[in-house]
């Protein structure tokens, strides 16, 4: 092959560096974009879960008959809402079960960032849902032992 002919052939190529560059393009910025945009979904899908976790379980703790109670209904209204999430949580009941005053509770989740073969899980982003209600001033509340 002489000099000319490889200038002609190398004349005749053209459009091929804007293949290159789209596949590069897509390999590059718009894959990794798209998996931002798969976390940013499972992130937020987790906040409103917890958020909606520690309100019911709030909700159901001021509404019980007594102290123990509401203990066991927060944790069965964290059940409930475990039950349609794909992050597991932990609930926390913090406040005292009596007449005017506040209860909190908090639910935690652990959202992985995602996993790679052989490397396992890169690591875990937190997120919290807080809430609180208040025990009513006037309901009757059943003292221990009462009948």
């Amino acid at each position: 092959m002489t000099v000319r002919g490889l200038q002609r052939r190398l004349a005749e190529e053209r459009g091929e560096a804007a293949i290159v560059s789209g596949v590069l393009l897509l390999a590059g910025v718009i894959l990794p974009l798209t998996f931002l945009i798969v976390l940013f979904a499972r992130i937020e899908l987790a906040h409103v879960d917890v958020q909606q976790a520690a309100h019911d379980a709030v909700r159901s703790a001021v509404e019980a008959p007594d102290s123990s109670a509401a203990h066991a209904a927060a944790t069965a209204a964290l059940e409930r809402e475990q039950a349609g999430s794909p992050t597991p949580m932990t609930l926390s009941l913090n406040g005292t079960y009596a007449r005017g005053e506040v209860m909190t509770a908090q639910v935690t989740a652990r959202v992985p960032i995602g996993s790679l073969p052989f490397l396992g899980h890169i690591g875990t982003i937190v997120v919290r849902g807080r809430a609180s209600a208040p025990v009513d001033r006037y309901r009757s509340i059943l003292q221990p032992g009462a009948p």
